[in-house]
């Protein structure tokens, strides 16, 4: 019984010495790199993303990069935030956000001292 065991193990040893020698070969092989290209310096697989992509760790692939929403979009008196996507502004005290207007930006509120 126990010269089954050991042919056993050395199997499983040179099926695992196998399989890390056909990883280092080919680190990229098990690699997905959608919307990229894969290159393993050291052996350690990476992504390069095509353009218009950005890496995504949890992921572990290239996802689309989305335009910044807050893009040119002046709020004067405070902040641009995107909340769902959609830009807003997050005004300084004193100024409140008077989306609807022309210019979508923090005016001052009347009575406030600044």
């Amino acid at each position: 019984m126990k010269g089954y065991l050991v042919i056993a193990v050395v199997i499983a040893t040179l099926c695992l010495s196998e399989v890390r020698s056909q990883i280092s070969r080919d680190p990229c092989k098990y690699f997905t790199c959608e919307n990229g290209r894969c290159f393993a310096p050291n052996d350690v697989p990476r992504c390069e993303c095509f353009t218009g992509y950005i890496y995504n760790p949890v992921l572990e692939t290239c996802v689309l990069l989305l335009p910044d929403p807050c893009a040119g979009f002046s709020c004067g008196n405070g902040v641009c935030i995107a909340p769902n996507g959609r830009p807003i502004c997050e005004c300084d005290p004193g100024f409140k956000f008077d989306a609807g207007r022309i210019f979508n930006k923090c005016v001052r509120i009347p009575g406030s001292e600044v």
